[in-house]
């Protein structure tokens, strides 16, 4: 159903799964997945790969850089905009594949990956559409209203800017999750997100290591994308939203 598949970005080598649809002809519509924060393609996600590829959609599934079977140094560190060019060089290398529609190809991301494919979205007018599912975008509003100049700026970021961290803008290493908030404190902090990761990370071949290393490089405009709103304009553009009653 898939063939292993590499790509390189940003100096590093990224490495996952695509899937061909059995009962649909190429050139195929096709969907860029990646996982939330830390977690690799197979802790769920190859689930949902699947059930689209079983739908007659291609499927380009793969670890972030410096995690699973992807390549980059240092091991466990996120930084957002290093993910969002991973989308970008996704997909310049679904428009090398004769069998993917060059023109129906689609960001999906979940949690932390929500984030970051809807700022691909909004920043990269290649991608034809963009589904995210609980998409962690802050935990408040950015504090100035979008205009040109951020929409700009973080245009700039993200086609080549300075990425870099700093000691001041990096946090950890430390655990990714933990049950024990006083004596080892983690970057996720709720207690169903240390069920999850230790019942799905813990599985046999996820190659998910509980220790991560965050930096938000100190740019002149933050990964947000509210500030490229706009740029949705005209494109499909799906969240889907759960309430609790």
């Amino acid at each position: 159903m898939f063939e292993v598949v590499e790509f390189p970005s940003q100096g590093a080598t990224l490495r996952g799964r695509f899937y061909r649809p059995a009962q649909a002809a190429a050139p195929w519509s096709t969907v860029v997945m990646t996982h939330g924060t830390t977690a690799t393609i197979t802790m769920c996600l190859d689930r949902y790969a699947e059930v689209f590829c079983r739908a007659g959609l291609a499927v380009l599934l793969y670890d972030h850089r410096n995690f699973g079977l992807s390549g980059g140094e240092p091991r466990q560190l996120i930084n957002p905009w290093l993910q969002a060019r991973g989308y970008r060089d996704a997909m310049n290398y679904l428009l090398t594949r004769a069998d993917v529609h060059s023109e129906r190809i689609a960001a999906w991301g979940d949690s932390y990956s929500g984030m970051i494919a809807l700022a691909v979205g909004a920043l990269d007018p290649r991608y034809a559409a963009v589904a995210v599912q609980c998409p962690a975008c802050g935990m408040e509003m950015p504090k100035l209203p979008p205009d040109e100049w951020h929409f700009q700026t973080m245009q700039t970021i993200f086609d080549g800017g300075d990425i870099t961290g700093t000691p001041e803008t990096t946090t950890g290493p430390l655990p990714v999750v933990s049950a024990d908030q006083i004596g080892a404190p983690s970057l996720l902090k709720p207690i169903q997100a240390y069920r999850w990761f230790i019942d799905y990370g813990g599985r046999h071949g996820t190659l998910w290591e509980n220790r991560v290393i965050r930096v938000i490089p100190p740019t002149w405009c933050r990964s947000a994308p509210i500030w490229r709103r706009r740029s949705f304009a005209g494109r499909p553009c799906s969240w889907p939203v759960a309430t609790t009653r």
